[in-house]
């Protein structure tokens, strides 16, 4: 992985203690699913998901305890928009808990996802993917966590994420406006 992906992962492609800190306060994923999760290329999976570009809001997909991304965001340029990516990202995997992290569990929540898309697709045309209800629930993530860097970027959660005692305090310095955030959550 490229050397910028270690301020999010570990080199084995799980997210260091700080981002799952950060993401979990996001997100309200619960830690055992982020200590799990593990981030690689999209190219390492079998079915090398997402087939749909990134540049067109795509470029992660969950598959069980799994999260596969398109390289560009394994380059420095992307760092920060890796990190929005993820927190939108983790929020599937309370989807996919349920189907297991074997390899038959992994396939059957690919085609429930699919099935999932798919009745969306006939309930909502052309906007079947972000209107999908999956998709909003994960949605919950990335947008907390766009609105709290948008509200702290005077004390940037950027210049805490290196040191997981530092991001502590933070965390708990914004616990209120992250919960605020929470509740003003109306959806993609």
């Amino acid at each position: 992985m490229a050397n910028f992906a270690a301020m999010w992962l570990e080199k084995d492609g799980k997210l260091t203690r700080p981002t799952q800190m950060l993401l979990g306060a996001v997100s309200g994923v619960r830690a055992p699913l982020l200590a799990s999760v593990r981030v690689f290329p999209k190219d390492q999976n079998w079915l090398r998901f997402p087939w749909y570009a990134a540049a067109k809001g795509g470029g992660a997909f969950v598959m069980g305890d799994r999260i596969y991304a398109h390289r560009h965001f394994f380059l420095p340029e992307h760092s920060h928009g890796f990190l929005f990516l993820l927190a939108h990202e983790v929020g599937h995997l309370p989807h996919a808990e349920r189907f297991g992290a074997s390899g038959l569990g992994r396939s059957r929540f690919v085609c429930w996802a699919a099935g999932h898309y798919l009745r969306s697709a006939l309930l909502h045309g052309k906007h079947a993917h972000r209107l999908a209800r999956i998709e909003q629930e994960a949605e919950r993530g990335r947008w907390v966590l766009r609105e709290l860097v948008q509200a702290t970027q005077k004390d940037s959660v950027f210049a805490h994420m290196k040191d997981e005692a530092r991001l502590t305090t933070w965390l708990h310095r914004n616990e209120a406006l992250i919960a605020s955030l929470h509740k003003a959550y109306k959806g993609w």
